[in-house]
């Protein structure tokens, strides 16, 4: 299993993590409760999302793509008209 690494800086640690959380929708509490997730758990769990999330574009935009090159060939060859 491959492991990725992100260094930030202690000096900037706390804005980044800030910044992210405030971005992609950290909420403190939920439904007046404390939220058992905590900022760091939060940006993982979301980093890991977009992370899929962009494999998953890509995959089904290569798979698309295929396809149609793939059907646009299948009627050039196929479909003979006079």
């Amino acid at each position: 299993m491959a492991n990725i690494t992100i260094t930030i800086p202690d000096a900037i640690a706390s804005r980044v993590l800030n910044g992210f959380a405030r971005r992609y929708g950290y909420a403190p509490t939920i439904d007046g409760e404390p939220n058992p997730e905590t900022k760091a758990q939060f940006a993982k769990r979301k980093l890991i999302e977009l992370i899929k999330q962009a494999v998953r574009e890509a995959e089904v935009q290569e798979a698309s793509n295929a396809a149609a090159t793939t059907a646009a060939q299948s009627a050039d060859t196929d479909i003979q008209l006079s």
